[in-house]
């Protein structure tokens, strides 16, 4: 299952792409593990929501699924793509993004029942509650970064960090894939990892990233029910967050949520400054 996306992502053929990732996860297999131990893969999918100007919070979610569960998350999140769009083939038209079904846009444009939607947004929920998927919450309070154009810098570190961490602790290794919104953002993120690999992350506690492997990938959001699925995760981050002293506002949806009985709590964390 691995090798099927490997081979999507570096556009090689079947028998090249495959051959790639065997020699790959033989030469990490080697390098950190004893060949007796278990070994399997994870791929981590984040996205990003930036700050507003009435929220001045920069916010990455990701998502970590083991390789053994990647196609039974795909069917949950194409299940519930077939009850509202009639369709699972991925394009732009069958994109699942919670600001859009929150607020009723683009694809969501003729859904005008508020508790369809809601309950279109609660359904995504469950499945990142589900035991399968494990996910990494980074928050940065860009009002006390003394410059907070590197807000977004900040929090790709500690993304790295954190799910480097959670890749040891599963004695593991991970694969980072983000959203292509633009070639700069893809280049500064792959830089950082690279260099994040090679030297340690930065400031005095820096770390040693050594279960991360290969490059950030990036693809578009609409190719990707994963990708989607971190930017539901991400946008409920930061909805709970910014309401969170006035529920009131939307009661209902809340309410929804706590009746389901979802649960979203991170593997790992990090909110800075404190």
């Amino acid at each position: 299952m691995i090798i099927s996306f490997f081979i999507l992502l570096v556009g090689r053929s079947t028998t090249t792409g495959a051959a790639i990732y065997q020699s790959i996860k033989s030469v990490y297999f080697s390098r950190f593990y004893n060949l007796r131990l278990a070994f399997t893969m994870n791929l981590i999918f984040f996205d990003e929501i930036k700050p507003q100007s009435n929220y001045p919070h920069y916010h990455i979610g990701a998502i970590c699924i083991d390789e053994l569960y990647l196609k039974d998350i795909e069917n949950a999140v194409n299940a519930i793509a077939e009850r509202v769009f009639n369709d699972v083939v991925l394009k732009r038209h069958t994109e699942f993004h919670a600001v859009e079904i929150f607020h009723r846009k683009k694809n969501f444009k003729d859904i005008t029942n508020r508790d369809n939607r809601y309950d279109i947004l609660i359904s995504l929920l469950e499945v990142l509650a589900r035991p399968e998927v494990e996910l990494i919450d980074i928050q940065i309070n860009i009002q006390k970064l003394y410059n907070p154009t590197y807000a977004s810098d900040y929090a790709f570190m500690f993304l790295c960090e954190r799910a480097n961490s959670l890749m040891k602790a599963k004695k593991s290794l991970g694969m980072l894939i983000g959203d292509r919104e633009n070639d700069s953002i893809t280049d500064k993120f792959s830089v950082a990892l690279s260099h994040y690999r090679c030297k340690g992350t930065q400031y005095e506690f820096k770390e040693e990233i050594t279960n991360l492997f290969e490059s950030v990938h990036f693809t578009p959001s609409h190719l990707s029910r994963f990708l989607q699925l971190a930017d539901v995760y991400s946008w409920i981050n930061q909805f709970r967050n910014k309401y969170r002293n006035d529920k009131s506002k939307y009661r209902t949806f809340f309410d929804s949520i706590s009746e389901r009985g979802i649960k979203l709590y991170p593997k790992k964390y990090k909110i800075w400054p404190n």
